[in-house]
């Protein structure tokens, strides 16, 4: 019967009834705003009742043969799905999330994504109106859907994916599924939030292609509002054949509730590495000096600093800096070819004694020379801090000199720089050169021991520092400074070849170990209090990011959050560059919250 009635439409009396149930181009939208939909439906009933609120069909929900069936016009209109009618073809075009359908009433079948099936199986047409069984539908729309138990009524939700706002390609001939533009959607985590409230943004978006949303763009999601009100949050999405969504909106709203402060929040929220704005209570000097915990400072001198460095480009070949190690020392060079050729950076051995010794290399960071060097020294000493133990051993004759390191060329402008933790068994004498590009040991007696000024190269007794810190009796913010004499000696050291006193300034070179004890839930950072700092960081063995422009007065980073499970945390931090010190170490106690 129903063939009959069917196979006897004309292309009029159809594009007539297809217009009818709206099967035309949607309109064009702009950004959408959805939420969650609660709707009821009635047998037979053009009343409907939409989250509360009566409504009217154009056509009714039939029950037929035991099965419940809805108008599709209804259901794109509702679910904002594309409807199209192909004039050519006398088919109906329904776009969902996960198919593309295709109702052929004239031949009695439906395709789904190419794939046949019977008109009669899952569709009907009454009263010149198409519609379409529930339960087949649901499957392809994400509908959640409860027939009542005498099939007489249904309650159907849904969030309310846009798809009719979000304009997918068109609809080719022949094409079982068209090429669509991905679908933003996004939800968040509460009906509503508190004053600085972390805001929980539950990403829903989708490619129906599934080729991927490598790119997201955001307007408005902040995380965390500090004035009460309604805040919308837009999202676009690309697939990745650079086809873009359609702006989707929601918003958020925000309770005249207190709950965190702005400056407090990157203390309880931030992933570790984050840089944030310092607020009063990091500027303010009476954290520094009022607020103590216990702490044991060691600085031992069992592995001097033999630190080689200028202020300005070196402009001449010759001996940069000299001096004599026994046992343990770091050297650190770092030098620029200040003169318009090509040099060679070195480091050269020479053994005095009346046998052979032995040096053996435990840690090194070597990196290639670069224009850039200076300002990304902070990567060497990353470098330094993560690299594996070694046991490189090489020897040096009696009465010899030997090349420990020998660079690559250096050319006008680059920087050579290194840090090498080394071990000898009899006292050598160690000398930091810039030479010609070829020129072997014999020919470093040519060379004269150039006159720098402002020179801060120095043997530093100290390159290890650590700090012991019981946080037992931690209650509020505190501050411990890097470099801070009130706290800590100054590392102070003499240059061999002047015989003048040095400071070192910003405590290159030497790794501080810092380990916190008996420690409750704590956020950990480090805000630079004077001035500009380089440097790297690691917490419990694992690097924590530096921005590679440093940080300033302004700025703090976040290094860790501490669950009050741990025994102990270690972190460990060289300075690097032109850092002025005190660097603040930064306890902050977290509430439950």
């Amino acid at each position: 019967m129903l063939r009959h009635i069917t196979s006897s439409f004309k292309a009029g009396a159809l594009l007539s009834t297809v217009a009818a149930v709206g099967l035309m181009l949607p309109t064009s939208a702009g950004a959408v705003s959805v939420s969650q939909q609660h709707i009821q439906l009635f047998t037979e009933k053009t009343g409907i009742v939409v989250n509360g609120q009566p409504q009217v069909l154009e056509e009714p929900a039939a029950l037929i043969d035991d099965r419940f069936y809805v108008p599709v016009r209804w259901l794109a209109e509702t679910l904002q799905l594309k409807l199209d009618w192909n004039a050519d073809t006398n088919k109906v075009g329904l776009l969902t999330p996960k198919a593309f359908i295709e109702f052929d009433a004239s031949n009695g079948l439906i395709q789904v994504n190419g794939k046949a099936e019977d008109f009669a199986s899952a569709a009907q047409i009454r009263n010149d109106r198409l519609l379409v069984q529930l339960s087949w539908i649901a499957d392809y729309t994400g509908l959640i859907y409860k027939l009542a138990s005498d099939m007489q009524s249904a309650e159907l939700s849904f969030i309310g994916t846009p798809s009719t706002a979000y304009k997918e390609s068109d609809l080719i001939k022949d094409d079982a599924q068209p090429n669509s533009k991905p679908i933003a959607l996004f939800a968040f985590g509460k009906s509503a939030y508190r004053l600085g409230e972390k805001i929980d943004y539950v990403d829903l978006s989708y490619d129906p292609d599934a080729e991927g949303l490598p790119d997201y763009e955001w307007e408005g999601n902040k995380e965390a509002f500090y004035k009460p009100g309604t805040y919308p949050v837009t999202l676009r999405v690309k697939d990745g054949k650079g086809n873009v969504s359609e702006p989707f909106t929601r918003s958020v709203t925000v309770l005249d509730v207190p709950y965190l402060e702005r400056e407090a929040f990157p203390y309880y929220y931030s992933n570790g590495g984050t840089v944030f704005q310092a607020g009063k209570a990091l500027l303010s000097p009476v954290a520094n000096s009022e607020r103590k915990l216990p702490a044991l400072v060691r600085q031992p001198e069992d592995r001097p600093l033999i630190m080689g460095r200028s202020v300005h480009p070196v402009s001449q070949l010759g001996y940069l800096y000299q001096d004599k190690v026994k046992g343990s020392a770091r050297l650190n060079p770092q030098f620029t070819n200040g003169t318009d050729k090509t040099t060679r950076f070195a480091i050269a051995i020479r053994n005095n004694n009346e046998k052979a010794v032995h040096i053996t290399t435990t840690r090194k960071s070597e990196p290639n020379p670069s224009i850039y060097g200076a300002v990304r020294s902070n990567k060497t000493a990353e470098d330094f801090l993560s690299s594996k133990p070694l046991d490189e051993e090489m020897v040096v004759e009696a009465g010899s000199t030997a090349f420990y390191t020998l660079s690559k060329d250096i050319d006008p402008g680059q920087v050579y720089q290194g840090l090498y933790d080394v071990t000898t068994d009899g006292e050598v004498s160690v000398s930091y050169l810039m030479i010609k590009p070829g020129d072997t040991t014999y020919d470093l007696g040519s060379y004269p021991v150039i006159s720098q000024q402002e020179s801060v190269s120095g043997t530093y007794p100290v390159s290890e520092v650590s700090w012991q810190i019981d946080e037992s009796t931690l209650k509020e913010m505190t501050k411990l400074g890097i470099g801070d004499s009130s706290f800590e000696p100054l590392l102070t050291g003499v240059d061999s070849l002047s015989k003048e006193s040095r400071v070192n300034e910003g405590n290159s070179g030497v790794r501080y170990r810092i380990y916190l004890d008996n420690s409750e839930k704590t956020a950990i950072a480090i805000h630079p209090r004077n001035g500009f700092v380089q440097g790297a960081v690691r917490v419990n063995g694992n690097v924590v990011p530096f921005p590679a422009g440093g940080l300033t007065t302004n700025d703090g980073l976040l290094l860790y959050r501490t669950t009050g499970t741990e025994k102990q945390v270690e972190i460990e931090w060289m300075s690097a560059g032109n850092t002025q010190l005190p660097l603040d170490l930064v306890l902050y106690p977290l509430n439950t919250k």
